[in-house]
């Protein structure tokens, strides 16, 4: 007994446990593994030991912050998953930038799911959600989830204008599939605005998929288009010495549709020379960033003002065809931009202003004209909606070639190449109200 009561004594004083382990009171208790799972999968099983290696859907504790986007998560049922939770939320990591971080969640509020981050976006600084919608893009019977948020170039946010991306996840069985075509088509467009624009884009490639004949015409596009790639990017050929080329092979192979073939056409010489920028700046991520962001405002331009030109004429495809064209061409004009930046341009800034003052005076004379004369061709109701448009596509015009200034304030060579198309566009809907083409 007397033996007893002094080894109780000294545990007591020494700190022993009964397991004979030391206690250690500084040391911080283990933290439950509530870590989200890689970004794009579904959430496994925590393992007891040891702790899940951080992902990069969620990064140690410590190098970012995460904040829930209440007002833009909601109850869903999703037919793969049942009723969840699906959350949006802002992460501040540790190098300053934001990003949108998306995910699916239990009753108890655990994580499901991840989704992936599309790499549209990925090098943008997230700023806000506009609207997240929950349709079936794809015709297969499940919901998918269609987000448009709002993102600046570079990691601060403070220097220049958000622009709006759409963000499409087809939902599989078990997760989300991020498709990077479809989010570029989408921006590249220019027009995508809210949820409706997204499902009319749907909707109008669909229509776009049923002209196309069968499957050997369909091959057969495809190689055309992949062999005229190839040689354009590789020769000097000048902008309309490519468009005369597609042309031409177009016609060799009877590929020369109605009007919605010669978007497509555009829409493809685009989409060439963009993959051909994508392999140029693979390495510069600073100067890829500000090209797309440029890129996205130029498109936003040329919708707001084929717009303009709609209205001002009462109507007409030809407007509609016009922007199409004219963003697809877009394509090979920032790939041109992209190559006088990797070649170090030279200063132009006085030429650059004097072209901001010539756009100034452009669009100073747009907005007088108004739609002077269209009343001639509709009843004051029509009247009235026109004016109503006019002035909205007006504003959108003029914030988007505010944030282009802003994206070009280098005022080198290259943002002269650029201000200079942009000023003569604007330049080509006023007067007689309509386009005299830019070549």
């Amino acid at each position: 007994m007397r033996m007893l009561s002094l080894c109780l004594i000294f545990v007591i004083l020494a700190g022993c446990d009964p397991s004979g382990q030391k206690s250690r009171p500084n040391e911080p208790a283990k933290a439950s593994d509530s870590k989200l799972p890689p970004s794009g999968s579904a959430a496994p099983v925590p393992p007891a030991a040891p702790p899940t290696v951080p992902s990069q859907a969620a990064p140690a504790s410590g190098s970012a912050s995460v904040e829930e986007i209440a007002d833009q998560s909601f109850q869903v049922e999703l037919e793969s998953w049942g009723k969840v939770r699906f959350v949006s939320a802002k992460r501040a990591n540790a190098d300053g930038r934001k990003e949108l971080l998306l995910s699916l969640k239990d009753a108890e509020g655990g994580t499901l799911y991840t989704f992936p981050q599309p790499k549209l976006v990925a090098s943008w600084n997230f700023e806000a959600v506009k609207a997240v919608s929950f349709k079936d893009v794809d015709g297969d019977g499940k919901k998918d989830v269609i987000v448009l948020a709002d993102y600046v170039a570079g990691k601060e946010s403070g220097g220049s204008a958000a622009v709006t991306a759409p963000s499409i996840f087809v939902q599989k069985d078990k997760s989300f599939v991020s498709d990077d075509d479809t989010d570029n088509k989408l921006n590249a467009s220019g027009k995508i605005k809210t949820v409706s624009d997204v499902m009319a884009f749907f909707k109008a490639n669909e229509g776009a998929a049923q002209t196309v004949p069968d499957a050997d015409g369909n091959a057969t596009l495809e190689k055309v288009n992949r062999n005229l790639c190839s040689r354009v990017v590789a020769s000097s050929m000048s902008e309309g010495e490519i468009v005369r080329t597609y042309e031409n092979e177009y016609a060799k192979h009877e590929l020369n549709g109605p009007e919605h073939g010669q978007d497509e056409m555009y829409r493809y010489i685009g989409e060439c020379f963009q993959r051909e920028t994508d392999k140029w700046l693979g390495n510069d991520s600073k100067l890829k960033t500000q090209t797309d962001a440029i890129h996205q405002t130029v498109n936003e331009a040329i919708s707001a003002l084929s717009g303009i030109d709609y209205v001002r004429d009462g109507g007409g495809t030809m407007w509609v065809h016009d922007g199409n064209r004219t963003i697809g061409i877009y394509g090979y004009r920032m790939n041109v931009y992209a190559k006088m930046k990797l070649n170090h341009p030279k200063s132009a800034a006085k030429k650059y202003d004097a072209l901001v003052e010539k756009l100034d005076s452009n669009l100073a004379k747009l907005k007088e004209q108004g739609i002077k004369g269209l009343e001639e061709l509709t009843d004051a109701g029509g009247v009235k909606e026109a004016q109503k448009e006019f002035d909205a596509k007006l504003s959108e015009l003029e914030n988007s070639l505010h944030k282009f200034r802003e994206l070009t304030s280098d005022k080198d060579e290259a943002s002269l190449y650029l201000m200079e198309l942009l000023t003569k566009r604007v330049g080509a809907s006023i007067d007689e109200n309509r386009r005299d083409g830019e070549e």
